[in-house]
């Protein structure tokens, strides 16, 4: 299985030594323990390529030396997983790359001024990156105010917040309730699983948020190769029981 934890290398290639440096900097801001390289131009980014393969290039559409288009064409006929994030504020995402543009593979971003678009594009780079098929687990990114589970769906993953917080909503009517934070490494939909229902509540981000997703039938075989999720699982468990033994003792009656 991919090493999941080696995901974070990323090549930033501008025109100008203060934009790539700026755009280190969203990146830095966005993705905890990123390494981010950067390179001026086209020919500098391919050798660059060479020695350390980065997992999500950003480009400029109008590099020198050597062209944007043409080096998103060699990054995605690679045998390594490689999303690409193309800065283009006048050109149709529609002329390049279209089957890319769907999976998310290949993006095209108009500017990097909103910050929270900019981590948009970001966050589902990650994703595409991490989306290794029959792997065990895989890690997830959120942006903040982003579902992760709907009341009543089906329990097909439960999670690991490695990095972030969470908050747990019920339906009461017409309204939801906020039933609780969820932190760093805490589990995520275990009580579906472990009863085998479906979810009894909705999970949204409240910060960005860096998961491991763990496939429901799978959960069994990670926990004995990772004891250390184990203890975090009963930990989340213990907590659970001790809120709901809380709120039995305070309800009135």
């Amino acid at each position: 299985m991919a090493d999941i934890e080696g995901k974070r290398i990323f090549l930033v290639v501008t025109g100008q030594a203060e934009t790539n440096s700026q755009l280190e900097n969203l990146i830095r801001a966005h993705v905890q323990g990123a390494t981010v390289f950067a390179a001026l131009d086209g020919a500098e980014a391919l050798f660059k390529c060479a020695n350390v393969m980065p997992q999500v290039v950003i480009l400029d559409f109008n590099i020198s030396k050597t062209n944007a288009i043409d080096i998103t064409e060699k990054l995605i006929r690679r045998k390594e997983r490689i999303a690409v994030i193309i800065l283009a504020p006048a050109l149709s995402e529609h002329e390049y790359f279209m089957d890319q543009v769907v999976t998310g593979q290949v993006q095209f971003l108009s500017g990097t001024g909103v910050v929270s678009i900019f981590g948009n594009h970001l966050t589902r780079a990650m994703n595409w990156v991490t989306d290794v098929e029959k792997a065990l687990y895989r890690l997830k990114f959120l942006n903040p105010k982003e579902r992760l589970l709907n009341q009543g769906d089906k329990a097909e993953f439960v999670y690991l917040v490695k990095s972030g917080e969470l908050k747990a909503l019920r339906k009461d009517g017409e309204r939801e309730v906020i039933l609780g934070a969820i932190h760093s490494g805490e589990f995520v939909g275990e009580m579906a699983y472990i009863n085998g229902e479906a979810r009894s509540a909705s999970v949204e981000a409240t910060t960005a948020c860096e998961l491991i997703e763990i496939p429901s039938e799978s959960l069994d075989a990670v926990l004995f190769s990772k004891p250390a999720w184990s203890k975090a699982l009963l930990r989340t468990l213990t907590k659970r029981l001790k809120n709901s033994n809380e709120a039995k003792a305070t309800k009135p009656g």
